[in-house]
């Protein structure tokens, strides 16, 4: 059989690779041509935002499937460490001893090809099928043919392909993927991957919005991303869900309406109530579609106009108050909302779900149902968070956070007892995490055990650096730091005046 192998990062396969592939396949009478994803390219990282290896091999097989006799492999996935082509060369002999192979690389490749690892482990086992794009191409590949052919041995073959050059960088750019397979471009956007930089959304969104409502955008977009570091939410998802929450705001109702039918929108707004809810809708159908925008960010712009339904993420929840209280809203009780953001995001959620119900009440519409079911649930839920304080004294909920903490793995935990210093609180609770992972982790396993096992959510939590969580109890604060935090705020000393608790009952032994 003849056999060609086409390696790369794959971040992802678009249609230059999927045209070179054809060009092979045809020049070279090929029987297979693999697409073979690497782990870790040798001599170069990968960027930041780029898909997992799994994501690129899958991305590999759609493409792949598209052309005849192709297909994709895990090999070099499989391998720990840099993926070096002359390890790959060696097991493919080995797995096809009796098959012509070949190795199909770029001609930039095959200039520097004479400096990669043991390049006569590759010539050993493999030719070279060099993808020329035109005669400049052609001209460099021969002079470097030559020497290669002279000094090592190569067998070289020449593939003509006349297709556009296409790099990854420019698909990964494109919010609109016209350089990959529609079929690639739909994992891209169910995954969410290679999400669009900011500064390119808020290009796209300025030319779509009026000047006044691009104001809105940043302001939402700032007070968002305020609230993310604040309440430890995921930055970019906020921001980009505040740039691109209002994106279809401009278009009329029928223009709505289209969109709708369109993209097969189901809503149940009443006729009074489309106009001022139905661009949240198609706001994150554009969203996906056009910006390949991850879940999370089309869910927050979705909600951001009812709040609702079911149980919300705490970045829907910081869209849906960013929105309605940024720093150019101007009505009656916008600065009471915009301090209850700054400080406690349950609070602020519950108060903007308020607002927005007395709003439509004084045009003198009926509320929209979710935004009236979700204040009331969030109601209840306050109620029963203070029921639950109120049978829950300050030293057993103290007692235990720091099981939870332990359970987690915290370092170093300390209790220091001070109401005799601050009516701010009656503990902190002190522990220091191994990295910025970790400390996160932290802070939301004790959030999730308390409002598992006792209904209680946090008065308000702070991602302050990158290297200090504060989870807010009111009766107890939770410091979690890493260590060299730790060592300059030093929270112990100054509270030394405190009480420390002797929490040794209440921590495994390591």
């Amino acid at each position: 059989m003849r056999i060609a192998v086409f390696g790369g990062t794959f971040n992802p396969p678009h249609l230059g690779h999927m045209a070179a592939a054809e060009a092979c396949i045809r020049a070279l009478s090929l029987d297979r041509l693999i697409l073979m994803p690497t782990r870790l390219p040798p001599h170069k990282e990968l960027p930041a935002g780029s898909a997992a290896p799994e994501q690129r091999l899958e991305m590999c097989r759609i493409a792949a499937s598209q052309i005849p006799r192709c297909e994709a492999s895990d090999l070099e996935l499989r391998r720990e460490g840099p993926s070096y082509t002359a390890d790959t060369a060696e097991a493919l002999a080995a797995m096809f001893p009796d098959d012509q192979l070949w190795m199909v690389i770029g001609t930039d490749m095959l200039l520097t090809f004479d400096r990669w690892r043991e390049p006569e482990r590759i010539l050993r086992h493999c030719r070279l099928a060099v993808v020329a794009r035109d005669e400049n191409d052609r001209a460099r590949i021969g002079e470097k043919a030559a020497f290669l052919r002279e000094t090592l041995g190569a067998r070289i073959d020449v593939v003509e392909n006349a297709a556009l050059p296409v790099s990854s960088t420019q698909v990964r750019e494109d919010p609109a993927l016209t350089m990959v397979h529609p079929a690639v471009a739909e994992y891209i956007r169910a995954n969410g991957l290679y999400p669009p930089t900011l500064e390119t959304l808020r290009e796209a969104v300025r030319s779509r919005v009026s000047e006044k409502r691009f104001r809105h955008t940043l302001g939402c977009e700032k007070l968002a991303a305020e609230m993310a570091d604040r309440y430890g939410a995921d930055e970019y998802t906020v921001r980009a869900a505040a740039i691109l929450h209002d994106c279809t705001k401009a278009l009329d109702e029928k223009e709505q309406l289209t969109l709708a039918k369109k993209w097969n929108i189901i809503f149940d707004y009443s006729p009074e109530d489309a106009g001022a809810l139905l661009h949240a809708d198609t706001g994150a159908e554009t969203a996906r579609r056009e910006f390949h925008m991850p879940k999370a960010v089309c869910d927050a712009i979705r909600t951001h106009t009812v709040g609702g339904p079911g149980e919300l993420t705490a970045e829907q929840k910081i869209l849906y108050v960013a929105d309605l209280c940024e720093e150019t809203r101007s009505y009656d009780g916008v600065e009471e909302l915009r301090a209850a953001a700054r400080t406690d995001l349950e609070e602020a959620f519950t108060l903007a779900l308020r607002r927005t119900a007395e709003f439509v009440r004084r045009q003198g519409r009926t509320p929209y149902y979710v935004t009236e079911e979700q204040l009331k649930k969030q109601t209840e839920r306050a109620e029963k968070e203070e029921e639950a304080m109120a049978e829950l004294t300050p030293r057993e909920l103290m007692e235990e956070i720091v099981r939870i903490a332990d359970g987690k793995k915290a370092k170093d935990i300390v209790v220091m007892k001070v109401d005799d210093q601050t009516t701010l609180t009656d503990y902190f609770v002190i522990m220091t995490g191994t990295s910025t992972t970790h400390i996160r982790a932290l802070g939301d396993e004790i959030e999730e055990q308390l409002k598992k096992r006792l209904e209680i959510l946090p008065h308000h939590r702070e991602g302050v650096t990158s290297s200090w969580v504060l989870v807010d109890y009111t009766s107890v604060v939770v410091n979690i730091f890493q260590q060299e935090a730790r060592e300059l705020y030093a929270l112990e000393r100054l509270w030394s005046d405190g009480k420390r608790i002797d929490i040794t009952n209440l921590t495994k032994e390591d």
